[in-house]
């Protein structure tokens, strides 16, 4: 059965063809729980994966991981072969071991046009993994600016904190002046303090990033003017 596997991932038509009239089993899974399925996806194989779906390709199986064929061609960035996935009834919210949905995963990777593709099918935008990060925190964390324009336009919330209280902002606040410009436009809190006590400006301070500061010192005073 691995003789699937393996033909799917190479890319071989004619192999998986041939195996699969033979009675191939089109679920069998190897030791790091990856199927043909999975495998075609990943190497944007579409007509094969069209074909292993007809032939009773499981669209829910996850591997080791608790990564989904979907989930591997969202963070592959093959968005044809993601279309045909969902089109089939693949679970868009799914989540793997992290706590990671196919939208996360296509964020950390950078594939704008996935993120689009997924968020038109019903992505949570603020789904958060397991350590409470929503996609709008990693792209601030990773200074995606691409990335977090898309999902705040998709209406992330903001606001969100994860497990040790940070925001966006404070995410931001590590480096990133555009991303912290951004943040602030969309609504963020620049008083919202973190488990520990610390605001996005505090944690700025303490890593010494002086444009970040400069950049959160005046939008306080603007706030306070404002009233």
């Amino acid at each position: 059965m691995e003789d699937l596997i393996m033909a799917a991932l190479g890319g071989d038509d004619e192999a998986v063809d041939r195996l699969l009239k033979a009675g191939a089993n089109v679920n069998h899974a190897d030791a790091n729980g990856w199927t043909a399925l999975i495998c075609a996806s990943w190497r944007d194989r579409l007509g094969m994966v069209s074909r292993l779906l007809d032939a009773g390709a499981d669209i829910k199986h996850a591997d080791t991981k608790g990564l989904t064929a979907l989930m591997r061609a969202a963070e592959a960035g093959n968005v044809a072969v993601a279309d045909r996935l969902l089109k089939a009834g693949a679970e868009v919210n799914h989540a793997d071991n992290k706590g990671k949905n196919a939208l996360m995963r296509a964020a950390e990777s950078r594939r704008p046009e996935m993120v689009d593709q997924l968020l038109k099918a019903g992505a949570d935008v603020n789904h958060s993994d397991k350590r409470g990060k929503t996609a709008l925190m990693r792209a601030a964390l990773g200074g995606d600016d691409v990335m977090a324009e898309r999902l705040l336009a998709a209406n992330a919330d903001v606001n969100k904190v994860d497990a040790n209280g940070w925001t966006a902002l404070i995410c931001a606040a590590l480096g990133d002046t555009e991303m912290i410009d951004r943040l602030l436009a969309a609504g963020a809190d620049i008083n919202r303090a973190d488990t520990e006590g610390l605001t996005a400006l505090k944690r700025a301070t303490s890593s010494g990033h002086v444009a970040v500061v400069d950049r959160l010192e005046t939008a306080a005073r603007l706030q306070a003017e404002l009233g």
